[in-house]
């Protein structure tokens, strides 16, 4: 996801906040990863698949049995389906979690003060700081055997690859929309 300093939302949600500082970049662009299923989608889906577990678990606890099954057997199966649906259920929402937790992530590329500055901010992690003189500045993609339109900018024996979740295509309009803003502002 890209974002300009004029837009305030996109599709993919809100864009990360950014720190202000005293002295506002000539340019800037924000990137994200995008995330189709807002909270509230998450919730409804969540409420559903629920409600089809537990569907499903009273349907088994509930289905006849056989006479010569006995009572203890037929409760023992009911409780390992339910065992699996309720960890199947866990597992899911847990995943979903780590996602949203791992959407915080954000690349911010500015120039300010005649620098080229890339920073990458992670929930868990540092904030990792990259700084360039733009006039030297190589912006460039390339594609290897996997992955299609890699974006790099180098400077000075140092390479930094940023948008790897961007699409191929977004990578390629983001290295052009660099170099436009290199041209004009650096």
């Amino acid at each position: 996801m890209i974002s300009d300093p004029e837009k305030t939302s996109m599709a993919g949600g809100q864009p990360p906040a950014i720190d202000a500082s005293d002295d506002p970049p000539a340019w800037q662009v924000v990137l994200w990863p995008h995330r189709s299923l807002s909270k509230r989608g998450l919730r409804i889906f969540l409420t559903i698949l629920g409600g089809l577990f537990t569907f499903f678990a009273a349907m088994t606890f509930l289905a006849p049995t056989p006479y010569e099954i006995e009572w203890g057997a037929h409760l023992g199966v009911v409780a390992i389906v339910i065992g699996f649906m309720l960890a199947a259920f866990l597992l899911v929402w847990g995943l979903f979690l780590r996602n949203y937790r791992d959407a915080r992530y954000h690349e911010r590329i500015a120039i300010e003060r005649n620098m080229l500055v890339i920073e990458a901010r992670h929930p868990k992690r540092p904030v990792k700081r990259w700084e360039f003189r733009p006039y030297w500045t190589n912006v460039r993609t390339r594609t290897t055997r996997h992955i299609e339109n890699q974006l790099l900018l180098s400077s000075s024996g140092r390479i930094v690859s940023i948008g790897a979740f961007l699409t191929p295509d977004e990578r390629a309009e983001l290295a052009v929309e660099i170099e436009n803003a290199i041209t004009r502002f650096a």
